[in-house]
C-alpha cells in the first residue's frame, strides 16, 4: 500500500510535481477518482523483489517492460504477483513476467530479465 508520506517522499526525491499524482481536482478531472500513485513507487516494490527475493541478492537486473493498465490510488492495496518463466544454466539469465494487482484490478504487467552468477543456479 502506497500512503501519503511515500507519495511525498516520492515527489521530492523524483523532483515530480505532476498534478495527475499532487492536485485532486485536477486527477478528478482528468476522470480519476483521486491522485493516482506515481509508477516510480510501483517499480521501486518491483525492484525490491527483484533485488532481494527473485532471483535474489546476486541477480543484477538487465532489462524490464512495463505497462501500466488501470490507476493505483494512494492507501489502496496492491500486490505483485512474479513469475519465473525461463532459467538458462548456460547463461545465468533469468526471465520472469509479472502483474500487480489491486484486488480484481490489473494495475500493471510487464517482464524482466535477470543475470545471476552461474555457481548460484546450479550449473
Amino acid at each position: 500500500m502506497i500512503d501519503g508520506a511515500t507519495m511525498r517522499w516520492f515527489q521530492e526525491v523524483a523532483e515530480d510535481t505532476s498534478k495527475i499524482h499532487c492536485d485532486r481536482a485536477y486527477a478528478q478531472s482528468r476522470g480519476y477518482a483521486d491522485v493516482i500513485a506515481y509508477g516510480g513507487i510501483l517499480v521501486a516494490h518491483l525492484s525490491h523483489m527483484l533485488g532481494m527475493k527473485i532471483p535474489g541478492t546476486s541477480g543484477t537486473s538487465i532489462a524490464w517492460s512495463i505497462k501500466f493498465h488501470e490507476a493505483l490510488y494512494v492507501g489502496e492495496q496492491a500486490e505483485i504477483v512474479l513469475e519465473v518463466t525461463y532459467v538458462s544454466a548456460a547463461t545465468g539469465v533469468v526471465e520472469a513476467k509479472f502483474k500487480i494487482m489491486a484486488g480484481q484490478k490489473q494495475v500493471a504487467s510487464g517482464t524482466t530479465q535477470s543475470i545471476v552468477p552461474l555457481d548460484e543456479i546450479g550449473a
